[in-house]
């Protein structure tokens, strides 16, 4: 049976279970219709745009919108932004504000869409847990039981190394991307790049830490985890994830370009970048730069960031309970923006005031993207923008305002 098949039955046999029932909640209200049709561009600049669902409180809406417009005030930091929040008993709003391309002046739309860096990698981590399922292999195997000798011999320690130490960035891999590959993609951008060249870089440097013994976040990690799924079921990781987790979750806005395509189909928004004296346009990097870690590889859209996060927590792409419970389970992993643990492809942060958030934020060339979810309130956040860079004049009075005693 194909994995599709499987994917699909897997979904309609967990619907009536009602795991997670809070989540499910947020993950019906995330993918309610949200006036997601775009508009035609225009050459007139728009500094916002609102789309209103099930009635968000005035106030709030209000409040939301002025973060947004705060974000986007100097366009040359942030040129476009788009929030969307959701909640139960809160209702669902998206906000837009700027610029989704400058040129034009083509305002931000609520449907734009745009490349999500690494919250790929938590869409890998559901195809690997989905595979751990299926018994093609288990979290605890070593490489040599899961890839050829030429993919795993070129690290000192990597028979050491196993398939959850990946997922949770405790093998030790070292990173690859450094000043001088930034450089290249720079100077290059429509270079297609090769597994083989990340593998290469990584090895080139002496481990991290030995495996299982440290955590240090490395796209290495993920770029090993895409040679494993192609492995396991001999087709390549872009048509495990379509046919798993994209097509099965009915992700209208959601895509994979293959190596060489940097077209994106429909409204989307331009991505950019700073330099000595003027905003670059990074829209076109190939989609192969990081590979199954990330980078250009996913496109997606904010509507369907909500709907996959709410899948997810809610256990809906997997068989059994467990497989979340592993996916949850957080080891210590300090971070930038209070990330404080790391899952199998989830990050865990507590924000001032003691706020946790589960999700995951995914940063590359000309984007910033993250969708995040909130266990104490039930409610979910994505947020995305058009330029590389840190994220919580977005997040953090987003998500103080979610919070506050005036959303209650």
């Amino acid at each position: 049976m194909g994995s599709e098949t499987n994917a699909r039955d897997r979904l309609k046999r967990r619907a009536w279970l009602g795991f997670v029932s809070s989540v499910i909640a947020v993950a019906a209200l995330a993918a309610t219709a949200c006036g997601d049709g775009g508009s035609e561009a225009t050459s007139a600049p728009a500094t916002s745009t609102i789309a209103a669902e099930e009635a968000l409180g005035e106030r709030l809406a209000s409040q939301l919108q002025d973060v947004l417009d705060a974000a986007v005030a100097d366009p040359d930091v942030f040129p476009g932004a788009i929030l969307r929040v959701s909640g139960p008993g809160l209702g669902t709003w998206t906000g837009t504000a700027g610029m989704g391309e400058i040129a034009s002046r083509t305002p931000m739309r609520p449907d734009d869409k745009f490349r999500a860096g690494s919250i790929m990698k938590t869409f890998i981590s559901v195809v690997v847990l989905q595979l751990v399922e299926e018994g093609a292999f288990s979290l605890d195997d070593p490489l040599p039981a899961v890839l050829p000798e030429s993919s795993y011999s070129r690290f000192p320690d990597g028979d050491e190394i196993t398939v959850r130490m990946l997922l949770n960035h405790t093998s030790g891999l070292p990173e690859w991307l450094s000043p001088a590959v930034i450089g290249e993609i720079v100077a290059n951008p429509g270079k297609v790049w090769d597994v083989t060249e990340f593998l290469d870089l990584s090895a080139a440097q002496p481990p991290s830490f030995s495996p299982g013994s440290g955590y240090a976040y490395s796209n290495t990690d993920y770029n090993v985890l895409g040679l494993i799924i192609e492995g396991a079921t001999d087709r390549s990781w872009r048509e495990e994830v379509a046919a798993r987790v994209i097509g099965p979750l009915d992700l209208p806005g959601t895509l994979l370009p293959e190596p060489g395509d940097v077209s994106i189909p429909g409204n989307y928004a331009r991505g950019y970048g700073a330099s000595a004296d003027a905003l670059v346009d990074f829209t076109g990097v190939d989609p192969s730069m990081a590979g199954a870690a990330g980078g250009g590889a996913l496109v997606t859209s904010a509507l369907d960031l909500a709907r996959f996060l709410g899948a997810v927590l809610s256990g809906e792409l997997f068989e059994k309970e467990e497989t979340l419970q592993e996916m949850l389970a957080f080891i210590d992993a300090p971070g930038e923006g209070g990330q404080v643990g790391y899952g199998l492809g989830l990050q865990r942060y507590l924000l001032p005031g003691g706020i946790e958030v589960i999700g995951h934020l995914g940063s590359t060339a000309g984007y910033v993207a993250f969708m995040g979810y909130l266990p104490a309130s039930s409610m979910s956040i994505v947020a995305a923008l058009n330029s590389q860079g840190d994220p919580t004049p977005v997040l953090l009075p987003a998500v103080e305002i979610l919070t506050g005693p005036t959303s209650q």
